[in-house]
């Protein structure tokens, strides 16, 4: 699969390129950015239900799982009596807060991992020079386009300010 790929160094020249090569109705294959840009996901309209996921997590893996844990601990196999406050008190408030917090994000990092595929051994589905650095790359696959549309897809994407336009 030949794809044009448009390599810029500003997630707002991003998003303009991505507005004028929707509006020309060309197909975005894939959009690869150094860190989350939320706009992507909107312009693109693609889904994601990692939130939900993450906040079911927290519910149950987090509260319930770090509060019984908690209160196992504190209340039958191990009570102490600090002070004369009772053994189920708030001071493990924070307790729970940051082992909520702890539950969530490794079970949302498990979950990404397993979706996308990623994680020791695997293979990158693709490579380009610089891809983690700085820069941002939008990848238009050319199946289907003549030439005239790709030089005019170039021409929108140099016009949004790409620093670069290679064929790969």
């Amino acid at each position: 699969m030949k794809r044009l790929i448009g390599v810029f160094d500003d997630d707002g020249k991003l998003l303009q390129a991505i507005d004028k090569v929707q509006q020309a109705n060309v197909k975005i294959s894939d959009v690869i950015t150094p860190f989350a840009v939320e706009e992507v996901l909107e312009k693109l309209k693609i889904k994601t239900n990692l939130k939900t996921a993450a906040f079911f997590y927290a519910l149950f893996g987090g509260v319930i799982g770090i509060f019984l844990g908690l209160y196992y601990t504190f209340v039958i196999d191990y009570p102490l009596n600090i002070g004369g406050k009772p053994n189920l008190s708030l001071t493990f408030v924070v307790l729970l807060f940051v082992g909520t917090i702890l539950v969530t994000v490794l079970s949302s990092v498990v979950t990404f991992f397993v979706i996308e595929k990623k994680g020791p051994g695997a293979k990158p589905h693709f490579e380009y020079p610089g891809i983690t650095d700085d820069r941002f790359l939008l990848l238009i696959d050319q199946n289907g386009m003549s030439e005239e549309q790709i030089q005019q897809v170039s021409q929108m994407m140099t016009e949004s300010g790409a620093i670069k336009i290679d064929e790969k």
